[in-house]
C-alpha cells in the first residue's frame, strides 16, 4: 500500500529538520578539519552534511519555484560528486602509504577493481552535477525571456 504524499506543511517540516540537521553535521564536521580526529574524516562529513542540508532547502523551497529548486538539485548532487572525488582520489589508504618512508605504495590484486568502479561511479557524479548545472542555467535564462 502506497503512502499518501506529505502535505505542504509535512514538507516544510521535514525539510527544516534536515536542513538543520545536514549543517549542524557540516558544522560539527568542520570544527575537525586540522586536527587529528582518528578514523574519521571531516572533509567527508562537511560534504555528507552539506548534501542533506541542500536536500532540506529542496523539500523547503516552494513546489512552484523552478528555478530555485534546480539550483539547490545542482549544489547537492555536486556536494555528493565532490564527496565520491574525495574517497576515490582524495588521500587514502595506498596514497597515504605511499607518502610514509617504510611503507610501500602497492595495492593489494582484489582492490584494484573496486577502486576503478570507485572512480568511475565518481567521474559519474562528476557528469551528472555538470548536466545539473547546466540544467539549473537554463532555466535562469529562460525565466528571463
Amino acid at each position: 500500500m502506497a503512502a499518501k504524499p506529505l502535505s505542504r506543511r509535512g514538507q516544510f517540516t521535514v525539510g527544516v529538520l534536515v536542513a538543520a540537521m545536514g549543517l549542524c553535521v557540516a558544522a560539527l564536521a568542520a570544527s575537525y578539519i586540522g586536527k587529528g580526529a582518528g578514523r574519521f574524516d571531516p572533509v567527508v562529513g562537511m560534504f555528507g552534511g552539506l548534501m542533506l542540508s541542500f536536500a532540506g532547502a529542496i523539500l523547503v523551497a516552494p513546489e512552484r519555484d523552478g528555478k530555485m529548486r534546480a539550483w539547490f538539485g545542482a549544489m547537492m548532487v555536486t556536494c555528493i560528486a565532490l564527496l565520491l572525488d574525495w574517497v576515490a582520489l582524495g588521500l587514502g589508504d595506498v596514497q597515504a602509504a605511499a607518502a610514509s618512508v617504510n611503507a610501500s605504495a602497492r595495492s593489494h590484486f582484489w582492490q584494484v577493481p573496486g577502486r576503478v568502479l570507485l572512480v568511475i561511479g565518481a567521474m559519474l557524479f562528476n557528469l551528472m552535477a555538470l548536466w545539473a548545472w547546466l540544467r539549473a542555467r537554463r532555466l535562469r535564462r529562460s525565466a528571463r525571456a
